[in-house]
This record gives C-alpha cells, sequence and structure tokens, in this order.
C-alpha cells in the first residue's frame, strides 16, 4: 500500500504546560489525468495534452479522488498496473472519456490487461479490456491481488467489457491430467481477485464486481482465492494447496454480470465469509477446460448467498451443473435462482471428507437441465434443507433425480419440492440413505422412492412448463399442489416470485406461493411449426442452435409469423428470441385492424445468445406476430401469453 504523506503536528507544550495542537495540513487537491494512446507524443496528461502510454500511467502515484480516463475509441497495449491508493469517501477512479467505443488495453502477450496490487478503494470501469494467448500460459483481464498486506478494502469493477482472455487450461498443457490447472492460486481468467503472503494475514473488504460483461475467457469467469484458508473445517486436499491461517474475505458482491463462453467455472466464492451472489446471469461454461467445473459456486467459505441468478448451457457431465455447495462451507443460501439446459445438471453437493454444513436450496427454478438434478459426492451432508423448488424436465431426458457416491451419512431434508416429467424418458434416485427425508413433495411421472411420504402425484398445475420463462412455472388454481407443501420455519419469507411465504399455515408445493394464475391462452415450444401460424416469407423449425432441448422457429430474409392470441383482459407476452446480429427479432401485439399496440424488445441485444421479451398487451391486442425488421437470421422460441389477474 502506498500512502500520500498526511500528517498532523504533535501537541507540544509550552513552558507553561499550556496544550499546543497544530492544525492537520490540508488535503492536496486530487488530479484528473488524461490518456489517450493513439496520441503521437507523451503529453503531461492534461486534456489538451494527455499521456500516451500504459507505462507512464503506472509510473503516477495516485491518490484520494484522483482519476485516470483514456479516451473512447483508443487502445493501449500492455498491462495497465496503478499505484493507487484511495479512501472510502475518495475512491481512485480509472474510466473512460469522450465519447465512442470502450478505450481498450490489450494485455499483448502480458499476464493481465490490469493489475490491481493492493490497491484500496480503488475504481476501475468502462474499460475493454482482452489478454489474447494459446491457453498454455497466464492470462487474466483483471487481477486483483494482495500479499502480507492486511486487509485491502473498497475495489471496485463495474461496466467492463472483457474477452479474449485466454489463459492455462488443463486442455491445451502437458498437464491435461490436472484439473487444477488454471484455477486455486494464480488462477486464469476474466476476474481473479486472489489474496497472498505468509506473514501478515491478508484479505480484501468490500469488494464490488457489478454490471460486467464477460465473455470468451479461459479458464474462469470470476474467481476468488486466499492462501488465508486453514481452519479445522477445511478438506484435507486443500492444505496442499493453500498454507496461511483463516482470514475470509467480507463484503464479496457479485452483481449483475453478464457472463458467456466461459472455458471453465463461472463464478466461484472461496475463502469468503458473507459472500453476495445476484442478478448475474452465465451461459455456458465448462466449454474447453476438459476437466471439472460448474456454473456458480462456492467452497471454503461461510454464509455465502446465490440469489436470483440464471446458469445455462453448461458443458459436459464432468461437473457440469448449474450451482454447487462445496466442501468446508457452513450457511449457504441459494435461493430465486433459475437453471436450464445444463448437461451436467441442477446442483452439486460435494463435502469430501469435511461436512458441508448448514445448507438451503430453496425457491429455485430448474427446466431441462439433464443427466442429475443433485449430484452428492463423497462425504458427509450435515444439516440440508431442499425445499420449495420447481424442477420440469423434458421429452428424452432420462436423469437421476438424486445421486448418493457416499457412504456417509446425509441429513437432508427434501420437503415441498415440484418435480415433474415429460415425454419419453424417465426419472432414476440413486440413494439408500434413510436419514435423507422425503416429505410433502410433488411428482408427476416420477417414480417416489419408498421412503418418501405425503407425496402428490396428480398433475401439478404448472402454467407452462418446458418455457424458459420462470413465470411458466407459476400454478394454476384448482391444483393440489396449492397450499399442499408443510411449513418450514426460518424460509426466507418469500417465494421466486415474490409472493410471501407463511412459517405456520401450509405453502405450495414448489417455487411459486401465490393464490393461483388462470390458464394460458398460448404456449408453443416450436418443436414443431403449428399450423396457427401464419407465414408470410420463410419460417421453418430447426433445432435449438445453442443446444437446449427442443426446437425454435427460424426466420431468415423478410419474415413474419403470426397468429391469433385468445382472451380479452390484458395479458402477458414471452417471447424467447435470438439473432445473428445485434438487432433482435421483432415481437409486437396487432389489433383487429392490423395496428400495433404493443411490443416489446430485450434488455440485452448482443447476437448469438438468447433474450427474453416480455410485455403487456391490451385487451384490444387479437393477434401476435413475430418479424424480422430487417433481412437476416432470426430465431424465436417459448412463446408463452398469459392472461393477467388481480
Amino acid at each position: 500500500m502506498r500512502l500520500r504523506a498526511s500528517t498532523a503536528l504533535l501537541a507540544c507544550l509550552t513552558a507553561l504546560g499550556t496544550a499546543l495542537t497544530a492544525a492537520p495540513s490540508a488535503q492536496a487537491a486530487a488530479t484528473t489525468y488524461y490518456v489517450d494512446c493513439s496520441a503521437g507524443t507523451a503529453g503531461s496528461g492534461s486534456s489538451t495534452s494527455p499521456l500516451n502510454t500504459l507505462a507512464s500511467v503506472n509510473a503516477l502515484t495516485l491518490t484520494a479522488g484522483d482519476q485516470v480516463l483514456f479516451q473512447r475509441g483508443t487502445s493501449c497495449s500492455g498491462q495497465l498496473a496503478p499505484n493507487a491508493t484511495g479512501t472510502a469517501t475518495a475512491p481512485v477512479v480509472i474510466g473512460a472519456y469522450g465519447t465512442g467505443d470502450l478505450p481498450a488495453i490489450n494485455a499483448d502477450g502480458a499476464v493481465n490487461a490490469v493489475l490491481l496490487d493492493d490497491t484500496p478503494y480503488t475504481t476501475v470501469q468502462d474499460l475493454e479490456l482482452t489478454a489474447d494467448g494459446d491457453n498454455t500460459a497466464y492470462r487474466r483481464g483483471v487481477y486483483v491481488y494482495a500479499a502480507d498486506a492486511g486487509t485491502v478494502s473498497g475495489i471496485t469493477l463495474q461496466r467492463l467489457n472483457i474477452h479474449d482472455v485466454r489463459g492455462i487450461m488443463p486442455s491445451a498443457t502437458a498437464t491435461t491430467g490436472d484439473s487444477g490447472t488454471g484455477k486455486y492460486a494464480n488462477a486464469t481468467g476474466g476476474i481473479v481477485i486472489e489474496a497472498q503472503g505468509t506473514t501478515t494475514p491478508t484479505a480484501f473488504a468490500d469488494t464490488h464486481v457489478l454490471d460486467n460483461t464477460i465473455h470468451s475467457v479461459d479458464r474462469q469467469g470470476i474467481y476468488t482465492w486466499s492462501n488465508w484458508c486453514r481452519r479445522t473445517q477445511l478438506a484435507a486436499f486443500w492444505n496442499t494447496l493453500c498454507s496461511a491461517a483463516w482470514d475470509a474475505s467480507t463484503g464479496l458482491l457479485v452483481q449483475g454480470n453478464t457472463l458467456t463462453d466461459i472455458g471453465g467455472d463461472g463464478i466461484v466464492v472461496k475463502g469468503n465469509d458473507g459472500a453476495l451472489v445476484q442478478h448475474n446471469r452465465l451461459t455456458g461454461f465448462n466449454e474447453r477446460s476438459g476437466s471439472p467445473n460448474a456454473g456458480m459456486w462456492t467452497a471454503n467459505s461461510t454464509g455465502s448467498v446465490f440469489q436470483y441468478n440464471e446458469t445455462s448451457g453448461g458443458n459436459t457431465t464432468s461437473d457440469g451443473m448449474a450451482y454447487d455447495v462445496d466442501h468446508s462451507t457452513s450457511g449457504t443460501v441459494f435461493q430465486y435462482n433459475l437453471s436450464h439446459d445444463n448437461a451436467g445438471g441442477f446442483f452439486l453437493l460435494c463435502p469430501y471428507d469435511s461436512p458441508t454444513a448448514d445448507f438451503t436450496i430453496r425457491d429455485n427454478i430448474s427446466v431441462n437441465d439433464r443427466t442429475r438434478g443433485f449430484q452428492i459426492c463423497d462425504g458427509e451432508l450435515s444439516d440440508g434443507r431442499i425445499y420449495n423448488n420447481t424442477i420440469a424436465i423434458g421429452s428424452g431426458l432420462s436423469p437421476a433425480l438424486v445421486t448418493e457416491s457416499t457412504s456417509a451419512a446425509l441429513d437432508v431434508k427434501f420437503t415441498n419440492n415440484l418435480i415433474r416429467k415429460t415425454g419419453s424418458g424417465t426419472v432414476s434416485w440413486k440413494l439408500s440413505d434413510s436419514a435423507f427425508v422425503i416429505d410433502h413433495n410433488a411428482f408427476y411421472n416420477v417414480t417416489a422412492p419408498t421412503t418418501a411420504t405425503n407425496s402428490l402425484t396428480t398433475a401439478p398445475g404448472l402454467a407452462a412448463p418446458g418455457v424458459r420463462d420462470p413465470a411458466g412455472y407459476q400454478l394454476i388454481t384448482g391444483y393440489p399442489t396449492i397450499t399442499g407443501g408443510t411449513p418450514i420455519t426460518d424460509n426466507g419469507g418469500l417465494d421466486y416470485f415474490g409472493n410471501p411465504v407463511s412459517a405456520t399455515t401450509a405453502p405450495n408445493i414448489g417455487a411459486y406461493n401465490g393464490t393461483g394464475n388462470t390458464t394460458p391462452v398460448l404456449t408453443d415450444l416450436f418443436d414443431t411449426l403449428s399450423s396457427s401460424w401464419t407465414v408470410t416469407g420463410t419460417a421453418t423449425v430447426t433445432t435449438d442452435p445453442s443446444g437446449d432441448l427442443g426446437n425454435s422457429a427460424l426466420l431468415t430474409g423478410t419474415s413474419t409469423l403470426t397468429r391469433t392470441i385468445g382472451g380479452t383482459t390484458t395479458r402477458r407476452v414471452s417471447v424467447r428470441v435470438r439473432s445473428d446480429s445485434t438487432t433482435p427479432l421483432t415481437v409486437e401485439a396487432l389489433n383487429s385492424a392490423g395496428t400495433v399496440v404493443a411490443s416489446g424488445t430485450p434488455a440485452d441485444t448482443s447476437a448469438d445468445t438468447w433474450h427474453l421479451v416480455t410485455f403487456t398487451a391490451p385487451t384490444t391486442a387479437t393477434q401476435l406476430r413475430l418479424r424480422t425488421p430487417t433481412p437476416g437470421t432470426y430465431y424465436a422460441d417459448d412463446a408463452y401469453v398469459q392472461p393477467v389477474t388481480g
């Protein structure tokens, strides 16, 4: 840590004993430095005479309130490694100025595009970062690092576009058999946060990772690690990976990030107490590592909360699950998360020789997750609660709902969960531990274990099973799943949709605890092209381009799909859209005269990714139209129209 000298005169006594104290010296005024790496000559750092190299920035001593602003539309090569120390009220800010594209930093052979080495109260924002390579050397977009530094507080990374970071991975090195290559200490990937050292306990406090876009990175998306991890709860194999006594980082917030095409793990929390991971979207992970990886998970941490996240497209069954409560953890909560189309499945529970304790998995939704629902590795589970989750399993899938790979005790209560199977395939159980209590669940087209009690086996009444829109997993009125559950204390107070959940009266079964909804007027998964659609131009069905289960509608050139939608009330319209450009498919509601009365566009319009479009159609709407705005290649899926009640 580098601190600007700021002193107060010591009190001195006069000969008469009168105490005199000098006033502290004034804080030096903050400075803004401008950087334009396209400038032909090196300047002083003013707006009219900007710096033009990263080396000149790295030579600065940045203190409270200072800013370093890079010219938009320009690119710098090398590693940005600021010498920065801000304060809680006046952080150092590194960002952008001007108009146009984000300023870019290309590591250009360096390990990191940005290195923050012991830089408290520093914010890095509004930059594009790359660190290309061949997956045989270490590469990172941002490396937040400290060693023997005490507590390093107040680092914020926000609105960064991090991509094409090709760090070392097992699949591309001579150590292919070593699944740890590229993670643990000195990990590689988009954002890596690491506390190291051996003499002074080192941790981070109030690190915020907000609203970043991270795509095409190897190995990790967002990853934390600490050498200060030794404690009695630690799984034995980690004793070879870290050596210092436990000193957890605190106040970690990972929020609003979008991650796609991740070579290994998506978001990993290790060595933390009280981390909060929320409102993140992960699409496509374990794409290239050739070793076990999961979507979002925690190990050797306490009190982690993962909520309001979406994880899909996990590749391979080498883990490949959306979420994971791993070893040496306690007090972990996964709630209000969506998981779909993950090859490995929904959840991994991996205690090893240190029990995974006091964990809660509640009010989550799983759609078409494949090989496993809940995979339990070798080791003991203690005081586990899995309740009020909704799991929909589509045609052609045959997952094991619970897979037990241990002879250790499994102290788990599996309660109020809704599991619905449709079409071909079967759901199995690989579970023999009688301590795993299964009670008050709904199993539709699923054979429950003989130890299960108070099960419902009739149709559960899901509004639109198969869609990836969570609203499709609300319940229709009149089904026994409504108030069919058993009360659970300390239940979080809310369901997936924000409805209250009582601790004393019977809740619904599944992730929805409302009073019930009406039957949808349209649900179309586009596994075939219904004759109810009127086609102009070229529209067919094709295999889902992302590899999700089932087919999708494909519209090319100048084309439309139009059909009548029933109902006379306002209706919520939901359609998933995708295109090969940043111009999304247009979704419109029309009246009887063919006039557009409502429409919607996705908040994110990035190409080659599914986005959800939702809007409210008025009472005058009689038709739904899907329209290509310009010639191109467009996809639609999961069209779902639901009358609005209440």
